[in-house]
C-alpha cells in the first residue's frame, strides 16, 4: 500500500517538474532548441536542457528515496503504534475488569454497611434492653437485701433461743460428767475391796476343803484302798472347786474391767460431746453477730477398719461442706480465703488397739490426738485454732498406731470452720 502511494507521488512530482520546465505547456522542441544561423540546430541550448533534466531527475530520485525512507519510518511507527494500541486496549480491558470488580466490592461494602447499620440498630435495642434488665437486677438486689436482712434478724432471734437451750444442755452434761466421774472414783475404790472379799471367800472355802480332806484321811487311815479312792475323789473335787472359784473370780474381774472401760469410754465421749457443743456454740455465736455466709465442713467415716495408714487420711463421708473447701477425694481442706480457722478431730480406736492422729498445716503437725490401749474403744480428740491465708492446706495424718471404729452415723470425724 505504501509503495503505491510512493509511485503516485513520484508521478505527480515528475509531471509537475515537466510542467515547470515547459511552462505548463507542450512546446515544439525545435522551437525550444532554436536554430543557428544557416538553419543548423543550436547544440549549446540542447546541452543545457539535458543538464537541467539530469539535475531534475537526480533531485527527483533523491526526493523519492527520502519519501521511501519516510514511508518506512511511518510504517514502523504505525506498527509500534498498533502494538501500543493493542496494549492500550488490553490495559483498558483490565481497567474495565478492575472497575467492575471495584463496583462489585463497592456494592458488597454497601450491603455490609447496611447490615452493620441494622446490627448497630439491633445493638442499640439490645443495649437498651440490657439496661432495663440491669435496672431490674438492681431492684431485685435491693429487695433481696431487704429480705436477707429480715431473715438475718429472724435468725438472730431464733439463735438466741437455741443458744440458751444449748447452754442448758451443756450444764446438764457437765452435771452428768461430774456424776460419772464420781461414780468412776467410787468404782475404782470399790474394786480392791471387792477383790479382797473374793480372795477371803476363796481362802475360807479352801480351808474348809483342807479340813474335810484331813477328816477323810483320819477316817480312812485303816483302809488303804479306800484311802486311795478317797484321795482321788478329793483331788477331783478340789480341782473342780479351784476351777470354779478361778472362773468366778476371772468373770468378776473381767466384768469390773469392762465396767471401768465403759465408764472411761463414756467419760471421753462425753468430753468430746461437750467440746463439740462448745465449738457449735462458738459458731452459733458468730452467726448471731451477723456472719451468715460461713466457710465450714464436717466429714467422717461410716465404717470401721483394722488398718488406717497414710500421710493424709481421707474422710469420704461429707456431712457439711459450705464453701467447698474440703476435698473428699484427697482428704485435704484448702482455705478459700484468709482468716482464723478452727479445726477439730475425733477418733475412736477399734478394740484394744491404739492410734495417734495429727492436725497438719502445710506439712507441719500442729496438735495430736491420743487413743491409748489401756482400755478398748478409747477416744482421742483435739482442736486447733490456725491463722490461714488463701490456698493453705490442712489435713489429718496418722502419727502412730492403727485402726479406727465408726458407724453409719459417723463417730470418727474431722471438722473445721472460719471464725
Amino acid at each position: 500500500m505504501l509503495s503505491y502511494v510512493a509511485l503516485s507521488l513520484l508521478c505527480i512530482t515528475v509531471t509537475a517538474g515537466l510542467s515547470a520546465l515547459t511552462d505548463d505547456g507542450i512546446q515544439n522542441v525545435t522551437s525550444l532548441l532554436g536554430e543557428e544561423a544557416g538553419g543548423k540546430p543550436n547544440t549549446d541550448v540542447f546541452r543545457q536542457l539535458l543538464n537541467q533534466e539530469t539535475l531534475i531527475r537526480m533531485a527527483l530520485v533523491k526526493n523519492v528515496h527520502a519519501l521511501m525512507k519516510d514511508m518506512v519510518e511511518i510504517k514502523q511507527t504505525m506498527v509500534v503504534n498498533d502494538g501500543r494500541l493493542r496494549n492500550a486496549e488490553k490495559e483498558i480491558l483490565v481497567l474495565k475488569q478492575e472497575v467492575q470488580t471495584l463496583k462489585t466490592e463497592n456494592q458488597h461494602i454497601k450491603e455490609q454497611a447496611t447490615k452493620f447499620q441494622q446490627g448497630f440498630t439491633d445493638f442499640d435495642k439490645k443495649f437498651e434492653e440490657t439496661g432495663e434488665k440491669f435496672t431490674q437486677v438492681a431492684n431485685s438486689r435491693v429487695e433481696y437485701e431487704r429480705e436477707l436482712d429480715s431473715k438475718r434478724r429472724e435468725y438472730e432471734n431464733n439463735t438466741s433461743g437455741i443458744l440458751d437451750d444449748i447452754k442448758t444442755e451443756v450444764r446438764y452434761l457437765s452435771v452428768t460428767l461430774l456424776d460419772l466421774n464420781k461414780h468412776t472414783l467410787e468404782l475404782d475404790k470399790s474394786i480392791p475391796n471387792f477383790i479382797d472379799d473374793k480372795i477371803t471367800l476363796f481362802s475360807g472355802k479352801l480351808n474348809i476343803s483342807l479340813e474335810n480332806l484331813s477328816e477323810d484321811i483320819a477316817a480312812s487311815s485303816f483302809h488303804n484302798e479306800q484311802l486311795s479312792k478317797n484321795m482321788s475323789t478329793l483331788k477331783k473335787s478340789h480341782n473342780s472347786l479351784m476351777r470354779m472359784i478361778s472362773d468366778d473370780l476371772n468373770k468378776t474381774i473381767h466384768g469390773l474391767k469392762e465396767d471401768v472401760e465403759q465408764s472411761q469410754n463414756n467419760q471421753q465421749q462425753l468430753s468430746s460431746a461437750v467440746a463439740t457443743l462448745e465449738i457449735f456454740k462458738l459458731n452459733m455465736s458468730l452467726n448471731s453477730c451477723g456472719k451468715t455466709d460461713h466457710v465450714g465442713f464436717t466429714v467422717g467415716m461410716t465404717s470401721r477398719h483394722t488398718t488406717w495408714a497414710g500421710s493424709t487420711l481421707v474422710f469420704p463421708h461429707v456431712v457439711f461442706n459450705n464453701g467447698n473447701g474440703y476435698n473428699p477425694s484427697t482428704g485435704i481442706f484448702t482455705s478459700p480465703t484468709d482468716g482464723t480457722y478452727v479445726f477439730f478431730v475425733n477418733v475412736n480406736v477399734y478394740g484394744a488397739n491404739y492410734i495417734y492422729l495429727d492436725i497438719v498445716l502445710n506439712g507441719s503437725s500442729k496438735v495430736r490426738t491420743m487413743s491409748h490401749n489401756t482400755a478398748q474403744y478409747m477416744t482421742g480428740t483435739n482442736m486447733a485454732v490456725l491463722q490461714l491465708v488463701k490456698g493453705d492446706s490442712v489435713w489429718v495424718k496418722l502419727h502412730d498406731g492403727k485402726s479406727y471404729y465408726s458407724h453409719s452415723v459417723p463417730i470418727t470425724t474431722f471438722s473445721g470452720f472460719l471464725l
